[in-house]
C-alpha cells in the first residue's frame, strides 16, 4: 500500500500549531429519547427509540460519552442503529454550544459527501466515474493530468495537481463576528505543492493510478467536474440535489468554501451539525437508498467503500477498515473523518451508525474514539 493514512492530512488539510487555545468543555447534557416517530426521514426528523429496545445498554453508552469527551473535546455524539436515533450528548465550550442544531466545521469529513455527490450525479446519468476529468474541465484550468479519471480523483491516486484551494477556517470562538462572505478563488503553487510529504513529481509528472497520495486540493476540482456535468454550482448541486432530500436541515458551506462561481471545496469547509452528518453514514448503510427508495446507485455505493487499487484502506473518499487498521473495530466498519475527531463511523454488521464532532485544544484520534465507543456498542 502507497500513501500513510496515519498521517497529519488525513484528518484534516490545516495547520492546526496557531489555534487560539480553548477552555475546556463548559457543559453537557443528554436528550431522552422519544417513541420512535412516524414521519420522513426527509422531512428532518430521526426516528428515536430506547437503546435497550436495540439491544444496547444505557449505562455503557454514558460510560462511553463521558469517555470520549475526556479524549477530546467533544460538541456532539449521536448513535443510530436501525434508522432510530437512540441516543445523543452535547457539550459547549468557547467553540460550540450543547446544541443538537449546531453546525461544526466538518474539515476532511466533507470529503466523503464529495463522494456522495459524485454518487448522486452518477445516478441521475450526468457522468461516469470512468470519465476523464477533461471532458468537462480542461486541463488547464484544473492543472490535473489529461489522463485523469474522476475514479483517480475519488481514490486519491490522481497523481495530483498545483492548483488548489485554502483550506477550511477553524471554528469561530461565539463572540468573534461573522467571518467576510467573500470566496476566495483557486490559487496556483508556484512549482511545489503545498501538502506536506508529497512525492516527487506530484502534480508534474506522477501518472494518474501508478500511486496514492492523500490530498484533498486534487480531489477539490471534483466541484468543477459536478457543475459542467449538470449545468448547475457544485454548491447549489449539493444543497439541492443531496443534502435537502436527505433531510440535512443544519447544514451548509464556510463562506471561504464556497468560490465565485459557485464551486464547493471538498476538502472540507461544511458547517454541519452530528444528527446531518449520521445522515450520511445512513445513507451508506441503507446500500444507497432513502426513506425505502433509491438515492444513490447500488453499485456506486459499493464501489464507494471497497478498498480501491492502490490503497486497500480508502474507497471513493471514504476511509476502509479493512485491514484491521482500527484495533478492536469489524473490519467491515468505514468512516468519514475529519481533523479534530470529526467522525462518522458505520458498522454495517452491527447496523450501527455514530456520529461525533467538536473543537477545542485536545485532538481525537481514531483509535482513540474507537477505544471509548467500542465497548458500548460491540457488548
Amino acid at each position: 500500500m502507497t500513501g500513510d493514512l496515519s498521517r497529519r492530512s488525513l484528518l484534516g488539510g490545516i495547520a492546526l500549531a496557531s489555534m487560539v487555545p480553548l477552555a475546556g468543555c463548559a457543559s453537557s447534557r443528554a436528550l431522552s429519547s422519544r417513541a420512535t416517530s412516524s414521519r420522513s426521514m426527509a422531512a428532518g426528523d430521526w426516528p428515536q427509540g430506547n437503546p435497550a429496545d436495540f439491544g444496547l445498554d444505557p449505562a455503557k453508552l454514558d460510560v462511553a460519552a463521558t469517555r470520549l469527551a475526556a479524549e477530546g473535546e467533544r460538541q456532539g455524539l449521536v448513535i443510530i442503529r436501525d434508522g432510530r436515533l437512540l441516543f445523543e450528548r452535547y457539550w459547549a465550550n468557547d467553540y460550540h454550544r450543547a446544541e443538537p442544531t449546531w453546525r461544526n466545521v466538518s474539515f476532511s469529513s466533507g470529503k466523503s459527501w464529495g463522494s456522495t455527490m459524485v454518487g448522486r450525479a452518477v445516478t441521475q446519468g450526468h457522468l461516469s466515474v470512468g470519465n476523464l476529468a477533461t471532458k468537462y474541465v480542461p486541463a488547464e484550468r484544473t492543472g490535473l493530468h489529461p489522463d485523469t479519471t474522476i475514479r483517480h480523483l475519488l481514490t486519491m491516486s490522481s497523481g495530483g495537481s498545483l492548483v488548489t484551494k485554502p483550506s477550511s477556517k477553524p471554528p469561530r470562538r461565539l463572540d468573534d463576528s461573522s467571518p467576510p462572505g467573500t470566496p476566495d478563488e483557486y490559487r496556483r503553487s508556484a512549482g511545489h505543492s503545498e501538502e506536506r510529504g508529497a512525492p516527487a513529481g506530484y502534480g508534474v509528472s506522477i501518472a494518474p493510478g501508478s500511486r496514492f497520495f492523500y490530498d484533498g486540493a486534487a480531489a477539490d476540482h471534483l466541484a468543477e467536474i459536478i457543475s459542467a456535468a449538470t449545468g448547475t454550482p457544485s454548491y447549489d448541486y449539493m444543497m439541492r440535489e443531496v443534502l435537502a432530500p436527505l433531510g440535512c436541515r443544519h447544514t451548509d458551506y464556510q463562506p471561504e468554501g464556497i468560490d465565485s462561481n459557485r464551486d464547493i471545496r471538498i476538502g472540507g469547509s461544511m458547517l454541519i451539525s452530528c444528527r446531518d452528518l449520521a445522515r450520511l453514514g445512513q445513507l451508506y448503510l441503507n446500500g444507497g437508498r432513502w426513506d425505502g427508495d433509491p438515492f444513490i446507485d447500488a453499485n456506486y455505493i459499493r464501489e464507494a467503500i471497497s478498498p480501491s487499487e492502490r490503497n486497500p484502506s480508502y474507497g471513493y473518499l471514504w476511509i476502509l477498515n479493512h485491514e484491521g487498521r482500527v484495533a478492536n473495530a469489524p473490519k467491515s466498519m468505514f468512516f468519514a473523518a475529519g481533523a479534530r475527531g470529526q467522525y462518522c463511523f458505520v458498522l454495517p454488521e452491527q447496523r450501527l451508525v455514530v456520529a461525533t464532532m467538536g473543537f477545542g485544544k485536545a485532538t481525537l484520534e481514531t483509535a482513540e474514539a474507537w477505544d471509548a465507543l467500542g465497548p458500548a456498542l460491540l457488548a
